[in-house]
């Protein structure tokens, strides 16, 4: 299987997994809030994932796939640390504040990956340049 996929896919479980927890918060104000709700959130929370995504799709060299997954995977393991400690573990009326900065957040572990994820295809591909 070719990591590409393996990221795409992965990046897009975790993207899911943020829309559906976003709906079942958004839920108890019934349906038209709950897209409403999901709508809202998604550029707050949904960009990391796609920004994974958007690497692993032009990235050639595997260490730049691998570095776009460990992306993928830090920020779906701090959203759930993130969303399980705000709505069970100290709850509060504000606590859905939360899912506007988990993804500002998550930048300072992020964009160090992401930008060496960078740096390694722009060097693959001048490697390939060369005659």
């Amino acid at each position: 299987m070719n990591l590409r996929n393996v990221t795409i896919g992965l990046s897009a479980g975790i993207l899911l997994g943020m829309m559906g927890f976003v709906a079942y918060i958004a839920s108890f104000g019934g349906a038209v809030n709950m897209l409403l709700g999901v709508l809202f959130f998604l550029p707050f929370c949904g960009f990391p994932p796609i920004v994974s995504m958007v690497i692993a799709g032009y990235s050639k060299h595997h260490v730049s796939q691998i570095l776009a997954v460990v992306a993928s995977l830090l920020y779906g393991v701090w959203f759930t640390y993130a969303m399980y400690d705000c709505f069970y573990v100290h709850v509060d009326p504000q606590s859905a504040l939360i899912i506007i900065f988990v993804g500002i957040y998550a930048l300072p572990v992020l964009l160090p990956l992401w930008i060496t994820a960078h740096i390694f295809e722009i060097r693959h591909r001048k490697k390939q340049a060369e005659p």
